[in-house]
């Protein structure tokens, strides 16, 4: 995770196991001089639960995507940290981590025709006026501040019709309109592939996108699994297996037979049969 500090306070940094400690006062690994940040404000531990934020000093104004923390957060990707007036963008270690090619947009006509499929991608809001919703995208979800948008935003910079996010088969993708752009993991992009578990932030209203049964990221891209040619490779190989099993098992049972009845033959000559 790489912290990105919004006002150039430091270079962007990326975060390994360990941790960092952020503060006014000389010693810390990060020197804020800012407005409201405590001497010893926050730490930040990178451990097998992720990254970890900890409030040194409850006094201090500390804010994880505009909700207040006291003690501790899980922090992920694409979360906005802020001390006092500083703000620090949580990102994707690299900003081509993200991919931001997609195909071309499914004609809506295939849509009507197609059979209906129960919604399996969720947006879940973790902040802003969705915060703790769940919205189902339905191989289509439209968002905007628009009243007829699936996903309404009441954001001053969000379009009527400012992004749309589809899934088909095992990807999931997020198009925004000409000119508009979005967040996922910290990263502005105008299109991008999402996997579960990426946020996708437009202006102050976050979401962590679910999705399961599909591969998060850095386990395969949505890309490769609807293309089928790894699934599709395991698939023939799982058909084929159980056929060339199945014909040495009938092979057995035939022989089993064979010696069975010549046992019989033996048994019925021996007693004068």
């Amino acid at each position: 995770m790489r912290l990105s500090f919004g006002n150039g306070e430091h270079a962007d940094f990326v975060m390994e196991e360990g941790a960092v400690s952020l503060g006014h006062a000389a010693g810390n690994t990060f020197v804020l001089n800012a407005r409201d940040v405590s001497a010893h404000h926050a730490r930040l531990i990178v451990d097998a639960r992720g990254t970890v934020l900890e409030v040194l000093d409850p006094q201090a104004r500390t804010h994880v995507n505009a909700r207040p923390v006291r003690e501790k957060a899980l922090l992920r990707s694409g979360d906005i940290l802020c001390l006092g007036q500083v703000t620090i963008a949580l990102k994707a270690d690299r900003d081509d981590l993200v991919a931001t090619v997609v195909p071309p947009e499914t004609d809506p006509a295939a849509e009507a025709v197609a059979p209906s499929q129960p919604p399996r991608v969720i947006l879940r809001g973790v902040s802003g006026s969705h915060y703790g919703k769940t919205i189902a995208v339905d191989r289509r979800l439209s968002i905007g501040n628009g009243h007829d948008c699936g996903l309404v935003l009441d954001e001053a910079r969000i379009a009527p019709r400012h992004a749309t996010v589809e899934h088909s088969a095992r990807s999931i993708y997020l198009r925004c309109a000409a000119g508009r752009d979005a967040f996922v993991n910290g990263v502005r992009v105008h299109s991008a592939v999402l996997h579960p578990g990426d946020q996708v932030a437009f202006e102050r209203s976050h979401f962590i996108v679910e999705a399961p049964g599909l591969p998060l990221r850095g386990h395969g891209t949505p890309a490769e699994f609807g293309r089928g040619d790894e699934e599709g490779d395991s698939a023939d190989e799982a058909t084929r297996q159980p056929t060339e099993s199945s014909g040495g098992i009938w092979w057995l049972i035939g022989a089993a037979a064979v010696i069975a009845a010549a046992i019989a033959w033996v048994i019925w000559r021996g007693s004068g049969g």
